[in-house]
């Protein structure tokens, strides 16, 4: 399919900073439909989640449905640069931590330097 490039749905969005006022990051709770994408090719860009390049903190998974009633687990991980989606359904223990693409409805928050 290819890297991401929808327009996810921004839930929640507010700045975390310190007490003298300068940011220090955003935490944004975005809804992104993905069609085969997460993996190491087909990625999620920081950038098209509203983070910097390279400062993608932390990624945790609120939700995730592939079109069936259940919602289901994933794992996110992070170089600071992308956002990649690892599948605990896969066949092999090996390949259940790696990246990869995934088709359905992620329900995300990132936290990062915003744009």
């Amino acid at each position: 399919m290819g890297a991401y490039t929808g327009t996810p749905t921004v839930n929640l969005s507010y700045e975390v900073g310190d007490r003298t006022g300068k940011r220090q990051r955003v935490l944004r709770n975005l809804t992104l439909v993905l069609s085969t994408q997460g993996g190491a090719t087909n990625v999620i860009a920081a950038t098209k989640l509203g983070i910097a390049a390279g400062f993608l903190y932390k990624a945790d998974c609120v939700s995730f449905t592939d079109g069936s009633s259940q919602i289901r687990a994933v794992w996110l991980f992070t170089d600071g640069t992308n956002l990649y989606v690892g599948d605990p359904t896969q066949v092999t223990d090996a390949n259940r931590g790696i990246p990869a693409d995934v088709t359905g409805t992620l329900v995300c928050e990132v936290q990062g330097l915003p744009v």
